[in-house]
């Protein structure tokens, strides 16, 4: 059976209680019906992982401790899509493992997306994030920014860069890893943005003979790196 978890984000000690905001408890007792003395899983988004007590009301008692060091280490650039696209491959990038997600409106989708509307959805996706987060057990939070176009991304913290396209030679493969994976919107990339990646010394890559859907992408790519 599946532990209760939810994400605090502050220090936690060991033996003392601490206290849980209204939507927290209304969680706990309401929707999963935790009972006093029931264990509960408390994440921290910076690799640690608190197996504590439920005290049937407002707080929880800490227990152990795990820890782990970042086993994700490729963060991606994926455009914005669709509603549903969008929050599914969101939700599906950090179940499979990712590092930090950054979003971008595409040059070929630009009247389609308002960055404005975006940032103003950014607690909705956050909030996707720390779902899919808590629910696949994952140590680390990944951050969120949404940014206007490629040109607004800081390619410099960047050491590996993949752009996955079906017209690429090669495809990816277990083998090389990458920090950073790049990937298209529905209609792929102007030459505007590759020629951006080409400044930054990107790799094309492709993901085999089919064509994935643009919310699928990334998440085979993930998957394969990740191995």
């Amino acid at each position: 059976m599946k532990i209760a978890s939810i994400f605090l984000k502050k220090k936690l000690d060991k033996n003392t209680d601490h206290f849980l905001d209204n939507s927290q408890i209304h969680y706990l007792k309401k929707v999963l019906k935790l009972k006093e003395g029931e264990e509960l899983l408390i994440f921290d988004g910076n690799g640690n992982k608190h197996i504590s007590t439920y005290n049937g009301k407002d707080a929880t008692r800490i227990k152990e401790l795990v820890a782990k060091p970042e086993t994700f280490n490729t963060s991606v650039l994926i455009p914005f899509l669709k509603k549903s696209q969008f929050e599914f491959m969101l939700q599906k990038c950090v179940e499979i493992g990712v590092k930090n997600i950054t979003v971008y409106i595409s040059k070929k989708s630009k009247s389609t997306f308002s960055f404005q509307k975006e940032i103003n959805k950014i607690d909705r996706y956050e909030e996707i994030i720390k779902s899919a987060f808590l629910q696949s057990e994952n140590f680390y939070l990944p951050k969120l920014e949404i940014i206007q176009s490629v040109d607004s991304f800081n390619f410099s913290g960047f050491s590996s860069i993949c752009v996955l396209d079906q017209f690429a030679t090669n495809t990816i493969s277990s083998d090389k890893k990458y920090d950073l994976l790049i990937s298209g919107g529905e209609f792929g990339f102007d030459e505007h943005e590759r020629e951006i990646f080409n400044k930054n010394q990107a790799t094309y890559m492709n993901l085999g003979e089919n064509i994935l859907r643009a919310e699928t992408a990334p998440l085979v790519a993930l998957s394969k790196i990740n191995i």
